[in-house]
């Protein structure tokens, strides 16, 4: 979230200073990471090929331009996209994607009718959230989009601009897809930034929303709306693999005081629920935060909610990145940033301190929202949206071996604590993260970090109920070890109960391993061999890392 009111490039288009000591991780990708396969490669279906292609350059072009200051560095403004080029490539894949992009869940499903009938109790209805301020144009494209997404069921456009007027006859909407959603378009008589955000979603009509900006196209909907099904009481968000990497160190922890907070950046494509946005306006009232503070909301709000988000891995498709800042005469924005951030985990330090002896005047929640961290094993989506990379395997410390104590006075302290600890390398995460194993691209690859240990997992979550008669996982190392030693399970959406699988192991490469599957009836709801979810189990620890740079779940190749 921007600034501005609209969109927040900052986390990945800036310009900051050269030097090695100052910058932070880029996210430039590299032979070995980009999402770019051979030509040559027979794994590939054209229309798939152009569409992959066309998203990584986007990405490398973008991603090229990042590199990560200190507190105390001067930034300049984001920078906009090259040149004409740039803008003439990146329309482009947005056209294809427009073009190829829609949901597998049904329209039906989410009528008055579809929502009560039984199975469809898991699925919520959503309040899509925008904020316009200058870019109208990605506006107008973004709410052309979501239309084609069942559970996207009413849009609240909050106009920041009091010097342009909208109204819903500036949206065009779709009907081919299916029922439109309710389209609710407000203009402001004064730029509330991000406040305005929370604002609507405290008035939405559904009691979950959808948070989106104005400069970026989510083209993994599908896989996040169902990874958020799982635990609609969380925070979910998605964003860049290193974002992430720094996600993981800006949490803030004592379990003392009942403190388990952590920053995510929200205009990537985010759930919230109705509830968390109204308690942001209660806080307001409980606070002294001043009111240009409130404008910037969004760098307190994820951290106000006491609770660490659940983030998911993927590379982002921008759209036009101009006009994001309107905090004119400022140019070092990450230390706002930070103070801002910092200033968020002091508040609330303070706030659960002081309210200990007598939690129930406070109203910062204290409870601590399941699924845990270390229980929270979907990691990222696939590249076609049609189902998300699950391991039990994560490289990150867990939140709680930092204590924060309200004694910081830079972010670099914070990130100084969790690199003692065993952390990532910037360069490892670059080249393998978790998207990697289901990017569709055989040359780079998933690895643990850590040595997988008895009773670790490694499998794949479906958005929709899938046949599985072969699950083929392809690595860089040999996989021959695995023979006999692991165990195939499978489960409903619910993921509460699983279910062994009957398997045979065989190996048409030293690095491939194909299970022929013949799994149970998972639920009278689906069809024979129809899963939501199928996993790999070690039954003993393995001597190295283990690597995935590729799955074929009955011929949907990843």
């Amino acid at each position: 979230m921007n600034r501005s009111g609209s969109s927040n490039s900052l986390p990945f288009y800036f310009n900051g200073p050269s030097s090695s000591s100052s910058r932070r991780p880029g996210l430039v990708s590299t032979a070995s990471s980009s999402s770019i396969p051979p030509s040559n490669n027979k794994r590939f279906q054209p229309a798939k090929f152009f569409l992959l292609l066309s998203l990584c350059v986007v990405s490398l072009l973008v991603l090229s331009k990042v590199s990560t200051p200190q507190e105390d560095s001067i930034v300049d403004e984001p920078s906009n996209v090259k040149d004409t080029n740039d803008e003439v490539e990146r329309g482009l894949i947005v056209q294809q994607i427009m073009e190829t992009r829609k949901s597998a869940y049904s329209f039906e499903d989410f009528t008055e009718e579809g929502l009560a009938r039984p199975g469809n109790e898991h699925l919520l209805p959503t309040t899509a959230v925008l904020l316009g301020w200058k870019r109208t144009q990605g506006l107008k494209l973004i709410v052309s989009y979501l239309v084609r997404y069942p559970f996207i069921k009413q849009i609240i456009v909050w106009n920041n601009n009091r010097d342009i007027k909208l109204s819903r006859r500036d949206f065009e909407m779709d009907p081919s897809y299916g029922p439109l959603p309710e389209l609710q378009v407000y203009n402001a008589a004064e730029n509330l930034h991000d406040f305005a955000k929370y604002m609507s979603c405290s008035l939405a009509k559904y009691e979950h929303c959808y948070f989106q900006d104005d400069d970026w196209l989510n083209t993994h909907m599908d896989a996040l709306y169902t990874n958020f099904l799982t635990s609609p009481n969380l925070i979910h968000t998605n964003t860049l693999p290193l974002i992430q990497m720094e996600h993981r160190r800006w949490t803030f922890t004592n379990e003392d005081y009942n403190m388990h907070a952590g920053f995510s950046w929200m205009g990537t494509g985010s759930y919230v629920s109705r509830a968390k946005a109204q308690r942001l306006l209660e806080q307001r009232g409980n606070t002294t935060l001043s009111k240009e503070r409130f404008k910037v909301i969004d760098m307190y709000f994820s951290i106000w909610t006491n609770q660490y988000p659940y983030q998911l891995v993927n590379y982002l498709t921008p759209l036009d990145q101009k006009n994001g800042w309107s905090t004119e005469g400022v140019n070092d924005h990450w230390s706002i940033v930070f103070r801002n951030m910092l200033d968020a985990a002091d508040r609330l330090y303070s706030a659960l301190l002081a309210s200990f002896a007598n939690p129930g005047k406070s109203p910062f929640v204290r409870e601590e929202e399941e699924p845990y961290v270390q229980d929270r094993h979907t990691r990222a989506p696939c590249f076609n949206d049609k189902c998300l990379f699950m391991t039990s395997l994560d490289p990150f410390p867990n939140p709680k071996e930092v204590v924060f104590k309200g004694d910081l006075q830079t972010i670099d302290e914070q990130n100084a604590k969790f690199m003692e600890l065993d952390y990532p390398t910037t360069e490892f995460w670059r080249t393998f993260a978790y998207i990697h194993a289901v990017d569709n691209d055989p040359l780079t690859c998933w690895n643990s970090f850590k040595v997988p240990q008895k009773g670790d997992s490694f499998g794949l979550r479906f958005v929709k109920p899938t046949i599985l008669t072969y699950l083929t996982i392809t690595s860089s190392k040999g996989l021959t070890s695995l023979e006999g030693q692991i165990t195939v399970l499978a489960s409903d959406h619910y993921g509460d109960q699983w279910t062994t699988c009957q398997h045979t192991a065989r190996y048409p490469f030293a690095h491939t391993m194909t299970l022929d599957l013949a799994c149970p009836l998972i639920s009278t709801m689906l069809p024979e061999g129809a899963v939501y979810q199928i996993k790999v189990q070690l039954e003993i620890g393995m001597e190295k890392t283990l690597e995935i740079c590729g799955m074929d779940a009955g011929g949907m190749v990843l």
